[in-house]
């Protein structure tokens, strides 16, 4: 009897939480009123953050080879502060206004032009501005989503063109968006939000097109852009962290014996004081990513050159990723910076090993960074504004000096057989540079071309092949994309686990463009069983 009521309870119980889940097709108006509240809690809830944003876009234009093709470009970087509902960015400033040029009817739609990126409708997302139509589920990812067709209402809509017009993802275990897809009149988005927080799903990545206005029956965009946000957790340092103090044993060894340092010793531990503080003050910015899975396969590649050259120098010669789209690199003492946008398009290991053969000349020439790094007051530095601070460019006698060892370094390494492809990958920058100058000037470092031609390795690109653009099977370049993606809370980077596509013709090769995020949702997991695999350097192979 005992047994029967406690069944009965559970059965019970178990109605009452399902029950409490409002059914799209039982009770539409209860599902639909969860929905519009949690978009106005999340309006709420981002007010606390104020991550990273970089918008990469391309002009596209008709290419008798290539279909279509990009033709111009534009590029910016900021930090949202979502508090004062605006936007602070950096870089050129000049940069920054031929970019709200180019979105000038993206942002004359909204006074703040990137909520409408990442809400449906910061304002006016109720029934009252609404109609929405349950559709169907479907998956994303892990991720079991109904799909909701959402309309302006015609009579209480004056300005229809502010209004968004598409389709909404809502995740079905707490009725969150996840991904809405639409336009605000000819300007289309698709925006992509992820679990990072528990219960919260926040704005990670957007593809945007906008359709040319004077030809409605166009059946291509003139203007593709990829937003990119991270960083959520950037900020000041919560108390706790300051309370967990781990020491490292290998740090805190007695060192009674051997006390005192000589000169050298002191003046090479100062520079990599100079290279801490650099690196620190970036990752604090959010423009250096966390250490990761993508770190260790460029010190494999790095390592592979080291030891085949018997190079040997101290401190070691380290790795780290810029999570930015320019396709640059930098060398700040024995410190590699390498950005995203260049491990993206880098067609293979080799063309890697060539970039870091000509960086790790640079530490093995001693060409150090500024050491007045090492002193503390150069890293008080209020703002992104002041970002120049950091330039890291070397001088073009340092250059030729660097290209010179690198090849040596590269004709003695296992790479030496297989540099056609990494040719191929600079003619192809020093091509497409004079269509995408923002894609490969260099921000912090180098760049690899300057005034369309070749300023990196350049012997590399002689020796190659003719660059044939109408070829399926020559790859020179890969879109944007297609090596790593970025974790929106931490800035971390990750391999993308996907096989190269079958490539038919030459309009499949996307060389350096812009093309939609496809994000594989799942929801949040404890960070006790939160890991990740390591990886090698077959990635880039």
């Amino acid at each position: 009897m005992m047994r029967r009521c406690f069944l009965m309870l559970v059965t019970l119980l178990v109605c009452v939480q399902v029950s409490a889940k409002p059914n799209p097709k039982s009770n539409p108006n209860q599902a639909i009123d969860r929905i519009i509240a949690n978009e106005r809690a999340l309006a709420d809830t981002i007010r606390n953050y104020s991550p990273m944003v970089e918008t990469y876009l391309q002009r596209m234009q008709p290419d008798s080879t290539l279909g279509f093709a990009p033709s111009e470009d534009h590029y910016f970087l900021g930090r949202v502060q979502f508090q004062q509902a605006k936007e602070e960015f950096y870089l050129d400033k000049r940069l920054v206004e031929r970019m709200a040029g180019t979105f000038s009817k993206f942002y004359s739609m909204s006074p703040v032009g990137f909520s409408s990126m990442i809400f449906v409708d910061r304002t006016g997302f109720d029934r009252k501005n609404y109609q929405l139509y349950y559709l169907r589920s479907e998956f994303l990812g892990e991720v079991r989503c109904l799909i909701y067709e959402v309309k302006p209402r015609k009579d209480k809509d004056k300005d229809k063109v502010n209004r968004f017009k598409g389709a909404i993802w809502v995740e079905d275990d707490g009725y969150n968006i996840v991904r809405f897809n639409g336009s605000y009149g000819t300007f289309h988005i698709d925006s992509w939000r992820m679990n990072l927080r528990e219960g919260v799903w926040l704005p990670a990545v957007v593809y945007s097109e906008e359709f040319d206005s004077n030809k409605p029956r166009t059946m291509n965009p003139h203007l593709k852009a990829q937003t990119r946000i991270w960083g959520y957790n950037l900020g000041p340092r919560r108390e706790s962290e300051f309370a967990e103090i781990v020491v490292d044993p290998e740090a805190a060894k007695d060192s009674s014996e051997n006390p005192d340092q000589s000169p050298l010793e002191i003046q090479r531990s100062w520079q990599r004081r100079a290279e801490d503080n650099v690196i620190e003050k970036l990752q604090e910015l959010g423009l250096i990513a966390p250490e990761g899975e993508v770190d260790k396969v460029l010190q494999t590649v790095l390592t592979n050159l080291e030891v085949t050259n018997k190079i040997v120098l101290d401190p070691e010669v380290r790795c780290r990723i810029v999570p930015t789209t320019p396709i640059e690199v930098a060398t700040i003492g024995h410190t590699v910076l390498v950005s995203r946008g260049l491990l993206d398009a880098l067609p293979n290991e080799a063309a890697l090993a060539v970039i870091l053969a000509h960086a790790l000349a640079h530490a093995a020439l001693g060409h150090d960074l500024d050491s007045s790094f090492a002193f503390n007051d150069r890293m008080v530095v209020p703002s992104l504004r002041e970002l120049p601070l950091f330039d890291f460019k070397h001088s073009a006698e340092q250059e030729s000096e660097a290209d010179a060892l690198g090849l040596k370094i590269l004709a003695n390494s296992p790479y030496k057989d297989n540099l056609a492809e990494a040719g191929l990958f600079l003619k192809a920058l020093a091509k497409y540079g004079r269509r995408v100058p923002n894609l490969t000037k260099a921000n912090l470092g180098e760049s690899l071309v300057t005034d369309n031609r070749i300023s990196f390795m350049s012997p590399v690109a002689d020796a190659a092949p003719a660059l044939e653009l109408d070829n399926p099977q020559q790859i020179v370049a890969l879109p944007l994309g297609s090596r790593v993606k970025l974790d929106p809370w931490a800035g971390q980077l990750k391999f993308v686990k996907a096989s190269p596509p079958r490539i038919y013709s030459a309009k499949d090769k996307l060389a350096l463009e812009v093309t939609p995020f496809s994000p594989y949702l799942v929801r949040l997991k404890p960070a006790a069983v939160r890991t990740g695999p390591t990886q090698d350097s077959s990635q880039y192979r």
